[in-house]
């Protein structure tokens, strides 16, 4: 018996799936099992480890807090001085990890599997940064986090790495064993804004 591989809400993995939709705001939340991740640490803040790391992933790494840098098939966000998770597609998570660990064997950088760790999913729709905004802050930002910037922070009391991709568009990192949660969090939140959501959760 072969066992095949299904995302948190059942989906086949590696396809996006819609979990909620609030048709009223066209607003709707989709996982995101296509979008693979790895997680990048060097043990040392040498600037020639870092520039070695990039040529072997083959695209710039963001250096402040906040920031995003995008390649082919590829988005990289940065966590802390010397870390970072990097996006790809599901097929290349292995193959990029293996191609940091084999040309780092002094470990001065490391990758691991995240794609197993994190789930994440997609938010668009008119209504989608003010859901998110009363699980938490954000953004301290007068304007809220600017598009193209990420941060983790703490939503509804449940660790999530956001991406804010446009006006309207986010990306949320949650921990596996959490989506779950974080969708009835998001639901009764519809609900309070007197939106009405149908599908599946």
């Amino acid at each position: 018996m072969k066992l095949e591989p299904q995302s948190v809400f059942g989906a086949v993995f590696g396809v996006s799936n819609t979990v909620l939709e609030f048709p009223a705001t066209r607003t709707t939340l989709a996982e995101r099992s296509d979008i693979a991740c790895i997680l990048v640490n060097c043990a040392i803040g040498m600037e020639s480890v870092v520039a070695r790391l990039e040529e072997v992933i083959g695209m710039g790494l963001p250096r402040a807090a906040g920031a995003m840098a995008h390649a082919e098939h590829k988005t990289a966000l940065w966590l802390a001085p010397r870390s970072w998770l990097i996006q790809c597609q599901v097929d290349h998570e292995l193959q990029l990890a293996s191609l940091i660990n084999t040309a780092f064997e002094d470990k001065s950088a490391h990758a691991a599997l995240f794609t197993d760790y994190l789930c994440w999913m997609e938010l668009r729709g008119p209504k989608a940064g003010e859901l998110l905004a009363d699980g938490g802050f954000i953004s301290l930002e007068l304007d809220g986090l600017p598009s193209g910037n990420a941060k983790r922070t703490l939503l509804a009391g449940i660790p999530v790495v956001v991406l804010h991709n446009g006006n309207d568009e986010w990306t949320l990192g949650i921990e596996r064993s959490r989506a779950r949660y974080f969708v009835d969090w998001l639901r009764e939140a519809a609900v309070a804004h007197e939106l009405q959501p149908e599908g599946r959760g």
